[in-house]
């Protein structure tokens, strides 16, 4: 099934886990970070990414609305979300190694590791919930 924005907007809506505020002249729900946005005016419905930048959302691109337009609000966050979590188990991966190869501080590696098992849990209990 191929949803439209207007179909994702309503599912965000309706969806018990998204929060959803009025603000001036526009509409917006949150859910894991992921923010939709309707303008009142103009009725153009935009999905965000908040890990794209550090201090403000960015647009998501072609192939993330595919994600959204093929599986819906729901499960578009969710692999959105899960995208982000491998990324970050990549950086932590990579810090790990940097760290054995470097100084070897040992407080360093324990909050590294410790950093990967909380990303970890929280992988597992989103693949749990997206199944």
């Amino acid at each position: 099934m191929k949803y439209s924005l207007d179909d994702i907007y309503e599912e965000a809506v309706r969806d018990y886990g998204t929060t959803c505020l009025q603000a001036d002249g526009y509409m917006f729900c949150i859910l894991l970070g992921v923010k939709l946005t309707k303008d009142d005016m103009t009725g153009q419905i935009k999905i965000f990414d908040p890990t794209k930048s550090t201090n403000y959302y960015v647009e998501l691109n072609i192939d993330e609305y595919n994600y959204f337009q093929t599986e819906g609000w729901k499960k578009g966050v969710f692999k959105i979300t899960l995208n982000k979590y491998i990324n970050k188990l990549e950086r932590i991966k990579t810090s790990i190694s940097e760290e054995m190869n470097g100084s070897m501080s040992l407080k360093k590696l324990k909050y590294l590791k410790e950093s990967r098992q909380q990303v970890l849990k929280k992988y597992y209990k989103l693949i749990q919930k997206l199944n």
